[in-house]
């Protein structure tokens, strides 16, 4: 028989021992098979440096933080909180003094966050062993790097012209990451303007305020905000009042070197997002694909508010714009090669247009597609248009609500719990795809309410809204909620309004 070394030896007894430690340590002290020997003691939370952070993934696919910790012998457990310090004026609980029987915890993670994570020891009567008097506290933070734009300045040139200067030491950092981003960070409470064109170039960026205290960005008449790639928008407000641009957030047609669809689209594979901001007196698009033929994989917009004043005919002005008028790829022009957007999200969000309802103007629509449809960009049908938990209100009571949408059972148009306010013919948006409808309300006011969409689409109910009082309700930047008031008699729509 091969005899076993002393070094083999002890190591396959540290391996023994450190198997009954992870059991203990995930089955907690008081397992009848195994006590640590520890008793009458005051016991310690865990050292600051000893915890430990990484990424998971739970069951379905979500995004954790997995926070770690030693085992404290003798313990009867853990007490763990987690807060949300963004905001530290007003903090959010994500995780309530939680009883933890093992090492560790998993906890949602939500880009662009700084987290306070505490740690308790509990005591364990069992052996008398009292708990910590205090819990360790430390930070962690899921926010990326990025620079502080000063308060003041105009946004657009600062923005383009430091994507210029480090355009090759960016292009370096995505080719060795591909998720990488960078940040641009508005300081709390702040004024800016955007008087120019905002290019953000081939690299995904986001554009960040704070949720407590956001900064207002004043846009000027040739203001805009002009990405080549993905965007994300987060706790910022902007006043438009002054805006005569065709879209708060437009493609930029200006870069030859965009990746290119399968089927010859510019491509935008990272996602187009704006999420807790406040947009006031806009009178043309929110987003729009601009002359070129772009290929959106995602626009999505969460937890906004969004107030037009958008008499306008022209289709360029519909709200989330799909449709290029041209068609041109990087110099070339066909049909074949219009753009269109794969995935489309609105999400407890508000969005109402104060131009009076009485009057004869307002013939845009609220989301369109070119011609060719999503197939033409994506070589497949299999798309999303989504609007959940939102108020909706004159989007647009003249016009249909959509056009040139997927026409294939493919695409999933899911409206649940919303309220549709003077909305015309959501009907439009169905063509061939399929069909997932759950509590939503509609009312027509410069229109009946069509038959296929109260059959379809929504009940039809009194919503209880003031129409004059929609008329002048002008978004208040500075007011709780903007300062107006959608809640309806339905009990649906903006979870902002039924809270």
């Amino acid at each position: 028989m091969k005899k076993m070394t002393l070094k083999k030896l002890f190591g396959g007894i540290c391996c023994a021992a450190m198997m009954v430690f992870a059991v203990s340590c995930a089955q907690g002290v008081d397992d009848e098979t195994w006590t640590s020997g520890v008793s009458g003691v005051q016991l310690e939370s865990p050292a600051a440096e000893s915890i430990a952070f990484s990424l998971a993934t739970d069951a379905s696919g979500n995004e954790q933080v997995k926070v770690q910790w030693p085992v404290a012998m003798g313990a009867g457990g853990y007490e763990v909180t987690v807060i949300n310090v963004n905001d530290p004026e007003n903090p959010e609980v994500v995780v309530d003094h939680e009883t933890v029987d093992g090492c560790s915890l998993l906890f949602p993670l939500a880009e662009d966050t700084n987290y306070e994570v505490s740690v308790l020891t509990l005591g364990n009567e069992k052996y008398n062993n009292a708990g910590a008097t205090s819990a360790t506290t430390v930070p962690y933070s899921s926010m990326i790097g990025g620079v502080t734009i000063p308060a003041g300045s105009e946004i657009g040139q600062f923005i383009t012209n430091y994507m210029l200067e480090h355009e090759a030491d960016h292009q370096a950092a995505i080719a060795a990451d591909a998720n990488f981003e960078w940040a641009f960070d508005l300081e709390r409470g702040a004024a800016y303007t955007l008087d120019t064109p905002a290019q953000t170039g081939l690299i995904p960026i986001r554009l960040r305020g704070t949720l407590g205290s956001r900064p207002v960005v004043t846009v000027g008449e040739n203001g805009k905000l002009s990405p080549a790639s993905g965007l994300k928008i987060k706790n910022v407000n902007f006043d438009c009042t002054a805006m005569t641009s065709r879209a708060l957030i437009e493609m930029d047609f200006s870069r030859t070197d965009v990746p290119l669809t399968s089927k010859g689209q510019m491509a935008c594979t990272s996602p187009i997002r704006i999420e807790s901001c406040w947009v006031k007196e806009l009178t043309t698009s929110l987003f729009n694909i601009s002359d070129g033929a772009w290929g959106i994989d995602e626009f999505r917009m969460s937890d906004c508010l969004v107030q037009l004043n958008c008499a306008n005919k022209d289709q360029w002005h519909t709200f989330i714009n799909g449709w290029s008028g041209t068609g041109y790829v990087n110099g070339k022009k066909g049909a074949s090669w219009y753009g269109g957007i794969l995935k489309t999200y609105v999400i407890n969000s508000t969005i109402w247009n104060r131009y009076p309802s009485a009057s004869a103007g307002n013939k845009n629509y609220f989301i369109r597609f070119s011609n060719q449809s999503i197939d033409k960009c994506f070589g497949t049908y299999n798309g999303v248009f989504d609007i959940k938990n939102s108020t909706l209100v004159r989007m647009m009571p003249n016009k249909d609500f959509g056009n040139n949408i997927a026409n294939k059972p493919a695409y999933v148009i899911t409206f649940e719990n919303s309220v549709f306010h003077d909305c015309y013919r959501l009907q439009k948006v169905k063509r061939g795809g399929t069909l997932v409808m759950s509590g939503n309300t509609i009312q027509g006011i410069r229109n009946s309410v069509d038959s296929t969409d109260k059959k379809e689409f929504a009940t039809e109910s009194d919503h209880g809204f003031d129409e004059s009082a929609i008329d002048n309700a002008i978004l208040d930047l500075t007011a709780e909620n903007g300062g107006v008031n959608f809640t309806p008699l339905t009990g649906n729509g903006d979870p902002r309004w039924l809270n």
